[in-house]
């Protein structure tokens, strides 16, 4: 009974803590990417529509993404919740909160005497600032379902007597959520290798070949599903050179540069400075070479994480535990392998910065050990308060970025100056609130950036046309539509400008010309515009 209430204790210090810190995001609204949740809202609304949902690609199958079971948790949540995002932000806390207890009854059943690691490493996790993306984006549930499930999985493995079937429904649903955990297949590997007691024979080869077989197979279902949803696109994805660069440059270019993030990354969880929404072109310059000191601490790194895999396997098993659960998450988004839909997003580090906070929690637990003295034990107590309330603040402060698409952009705005993508939403912040000057430098900043960015050529075109230059308006939108991919709502843009000055005719034409063999979706633009 003892034990449970300690569990129970445990599961409330997460909830109060989660809460705690994101609890404001409970206000905020659905921003950028979460407008895919509001645009879809009626086909998530009606129950009945699961069906559907289910084998729908990740908002289109242009995106070579197949995340069902993200999908099917918006449709619940716009079903019996509504529209409103109030219930969307309050499950992901509820969850966030799920895996920092998660995580800490994983330690404990692999690592019996580390209770006091356990707890340490869990709440560290929870307060760690580069999550703050995740939880705070409601789109960010994609990372959260795929920990989750995969934290559950390994639960299932690490227990006396497994249930290889539960095992293989968790990691089903947790390459549901996302592709990244496909990490589970290794690190079950380690999981099963600690819960018999770092032993390896004929006797127990049996360990690892039923869970294994079980989870291939439950690979394999997830993927063949996907094959049968996105065809031509499984293989691929639609990221232009906005979203990632690293799939327009060489080799060579892209391994140098991938490190160089890997460097970035590490740099960023553990000391939390310098966090942004958006590293869009051109915010981090492609590396041409290896010989720079961010690329070559990034290799560095990551040749000490495959090291460490074998080196600290029997002699510190957390550490090789946390090598695992950082290299494997890792390798799948990492570009280095092959180009993913974004060059670099904090979000992504989510699941590997399980195995960096096991690393981070050995290091203090070491540090507290490193002398038998009261003066010394109380002053690494008051160091591992002091970090955990500095990254507690760091993430209570930036969940307010999320709050609304404007903090968003005026956040991303500052801290990536260099992206194209920040650069044009700042202009739409300016646009908004009317200041058509301000509004258009920044646009003209963007352009210096890349000027094929077709979403920044057509709000140039709106501004001009609301600072009624409408020849300079009908230029930009018709670059827009030049550009590739040409972005889709130029072309209403384009119409409406015709109309505004009663150039009739040309509206019609762009109609007919958009809508060439869609006569039911003409014969609607022309009524709405009162052409038929």
């Amino acid at each position: 009974m003892e034990k449970k209430q300690k569990k129970f204790v445990f599961l409330s210090i997460c909830f109060v803590l989660v809460f705690f810190i994101y609890g404001y995001t409970l206000s905020g609204d659905f921003v950028f990417d979460d407008r895919s949740i509001a645009s879809h809202y009626p086909i998530f609304k009606d129950i009945n529509n699961l069906p559907e949902v289910a084998v729908m690609g990740y908002w289109t199958e242009e995106s070579g993404l197949y995340r069902p079971v993200v999908l099917i948790s918006y449709a619940l949540n716009s079903a019996f919740f509504g529209p409103f995002a109030f219930s969307f932000h309050l499950i992901n806390l509820i969850l966030y909160a799920f895996i920092g207890y998660l995580l800490y009854l994983l330690i404990r059943i692999i690592f019996p005497k580390k209770e006091k690691f356990a707890y340490l490493f869990s709440i560290l996790f929870l307060v760690l600032p580069i999550h703050t993306e995740v939880v705070a984006n409601i789109v960010g549930r994609a990372e959260i379902l795929a920990l989750l499930f995969s934290l559950l999985t390994f639960l299932e493995l690490s227990k006396s007597k497994s249930n290889l079937w539960k095992a293989g429904l968790w990691f089903l649903l947790a390459l549901g959520s996302k592709e990244v955990a496909v990490a589970v297949l290794p690190i079950s590997l380690f999981i099963i290798f600690y819960k018999n007691k770092c032993c390896f024979n004929k006797k127990n080869i049996g360990d690892y070949f039923s869970p294994l077989i079980i989870l291939f197979t439950s690979a394999f279902v997830y993927f063949s599903i996907r094959f049968l949803v996105l065809g031509q696109y499984f293989f691929s994805n639609n990221a232009t050179l906005t979203e990632n660069p690293l799939k327009f440059v060489s080799f060579g270019e892209r391994i140098a540069t991938g490190f160089k993030i890997l460097f970035l990354y590490i740099k960023k969880s553990l000391f939390g400075f310098n966090l942004c929404s958006d590293y869009s072109y051109n915010q981090i310059p492609i590396s041409k070479s290896f010989f720079n000191l961010e690329t070559l601490l990034g290799l560095g790194l990551f040749l000490f994480f495959i090291f460490s895999l074998i080196f600290f396997l029997k002699k510190a098993p957390i550490l090789a535990l946390g090598s695992a659960f950082f290299l494997f998450p890792f390798l799948p988004v990492s570009n280095l392998f092959f180009a993913m839909g974004t060059i670099m997003g904090e979000r992504l580090m989510f699941f590997p910065s399980v195995g960096i906070c096991l690393y981070l929690a050995q290091g203090l637990i070491w540090l507290y050990k490193i002398k038998n003295n009261k003066f010394i034990h109380f002053l690494f107590v008051v160091l591992i308060i002091g970090l955990i309330c500095f990254y507690g603040a760091k993430s209570f402060i930036r969940s307010f970025d999320w709050l609304t698409e404007e903090k968003l952009f005026i956040s991303a705005a500052q801290c990536a100056p260099h992206s194209v993508l920040s650069r044009s939403n700042m202009g739409t912040v300016y646009y908004f609130e009317g200041k058509y000057k301000e509004a258009e430098e920044e646009i003209l900043e963007a352009h210096k950036i890349y000027d094929k960015y077709s979403k920044a050529v057509n709000n140039l075109g709106l501004i001009y046309w609301k600072k009624e230059e409408y020849d300079k308006a009908q230029e930009q939108y018709f670059k827009a539509i030049k550009n590739w991919p040409p972005y889709e709502g130029v072309y209403e843009n384009l119409i409406l400008l015709y109309l505004s000055q009663g150039q009739t005719e040309k509206a019609r034409k762009w109609i007919n010309a958009i809508f060439i063999s869609d006569q039911e979706s003409k014969d609607i633009y022309l009524k709405r515009y009162g052409l038929k």
